[in-house]
């Protein structure tokens, strides 16, 4: 399974959830380190195109760049919960890229939802607390798709919906399908798609307890601003501007003695990796639904990260994700 995301965080989100169903995850931050070999070992290889802040135009070139290179059997690109981003445009760039190959899709999925973190999909419309957000329908974005294939967007109220509506589409043998949604839907996928043998890379707790955890905020989510004020008294954290150009010589002294990383925020995630000089991470499992954890290497060494996107989690998931890393 190839899982292209279009920022970190979400990258890294996609990979947890198919790690809680037993999946060998890997994310690969930059789409040059990635080989045709890579999306055909039986596990999930997620790939950051880092594309939300680039134009539409870039986003298409580089998706269908990424899928023609690797030429993956089976396909899932992970979009915004609240479709930020190029979402058309990267969906067109993979369906560009595997009518080129004469293997388009028979189907596409698209939901977005991901119950536990409040995002549902009710008549098309994605709704945040049961509110609708102010973007166009998804039956409006992904309007005019080629007519041989079939477009599918199913409501999900629950995590029992997605996991209902994937169930039947995986039992069906209706052909191909391109998989198109948040955590949420790769979350019954993985679940559905599990094997007998989990990877043993797949555990509950970090290999060893974190004894320097920092937390490095750039996310100007309301919700994050709440966690922070939860944060156990003496815990370390830092609060960035992920464009500040005189971020590193923020960064660097406390990330580079850190040996467990908190990360919110997409942008944030990728500043501080880059440049610790991390290029891959495997991703084990989640801290709780939507709130994964990883291990890399870099140029501090061995280190254990935890990421989290700036809406999710409730008032406790930053302090939880700290204790979790120093297993206190």
């Amino acid at each position: 399974m190839l899982v292209i995301a279009d920022d970190l965080t979400g990258a890294v989100d996609a990979a947890g959830a198919f790690a809680a169903g037993g999946h060998h995850s890997v994310v690969v931050l930059h789409p040059q380190d990635t080989t045709g070999d890579m999306s055909s070992g039986g596990g999930v290889l997620v790939v950051d195109t880092d594309t939300r802040p680039m134009t539409g135009a870039q986003a298409f070139a580089i998706t269908a760049g990424l899928v023609h290179r690797l030429a993956p059997d089976e396909l899932f690109i992970k979009i915004d919960s609240t479709l930020r981003g190029h979402v058309r445009a990267t969906v067109d760039g993979a369906l560009s890229a595997l009518a080129a190959a004469g293997a388009p899709p028979a189907h596409v999925v698209v939901c977005p939802a991901f119950p536990s973190q409040g995002r549902t999909v009710v008549g098309a419309q994605v709704h945040i607390g049961g509110v609708p957000i102010n973007a166009p329908s998804l039956a409006d974005v992904f309007a005019g798709l080629p007519t041989a294939t079939l477009l599918a967007i199913p409501d999900a109220l629950t995590d029992n919906d997605l996991a209902t509506f994937v169930a039947s589409a995986t039992r069906s043998g209706r052909g191909s399908t391109l998989w198109v949604g948040s955590a949420g839907l790769a979350r019954q996928l993985g679940m559905a798609t599990a094997s007998d043998n989990p990877s043993p890379l797949n555990d509950a707790h970090p290999p060893r307890a974190a004894e320097r955890v920092l937390v490095v905020v750039g996310s100007r989510q309301a919700r994050t601003a709440e966690q922070i004020d939860h944060l156990d008294p003496d815990t370390a954290v830092l609060i960035i501007d992920p464009r500040d150009p005189s971020l590193r010589d923020q960064l660097e002294p406390a990330v580079m003695q850190a040996d467990g990383l908190v990360l919110t925020g997409g942008a944030t995630a990728r500043a501080v990796l880059d440049m610790l000089q991390v290029r891959t991470l495997v991703v084990h499992g989640e801290v709780e639904p939507g709130i994964p954890w990883a291990t890399g290497s870099g140029r501090s060494g061995d280190i254990t990260v935890v990421t989290k996107a700036g809406g999710f989690g409730d008032a406790f998931s930053l302090q939880g994700a700290v204790r979790f890393l120093a297993r206190a």
